[in-house]
């Protein structure tokens, strides 16, 4: 493993000497883009499945 990969569950470590309304604040913002990745992703699937169903049905009844 090269030293440029990273290890562990992925989550960037907190600095302790952050006030806690600051750390706080980083959290949320942290979530807050994790939540948006997977909202994105979900929109791409639906948007992408209804693309597939439309085809099926578009030969289906040529």
């Amino acid at each position: 493993m090269s030293k440029g990969e990273r290890t562990g569950t992925g989550l960037d470590p907190e600095p302790s000497d952050l006030p806690l309304p600051s750390r706080w604040a980083a959290r949320i913002r942290r979530a807050r883009n994790e939540v948006a990745l997977h909202v994105l992703r979900g929109a791409a699937t639906a948007v992408g499945g209804s693309l597939v169903a439309y085809v099926a049905v578009w030969f289906h009844s040529s």
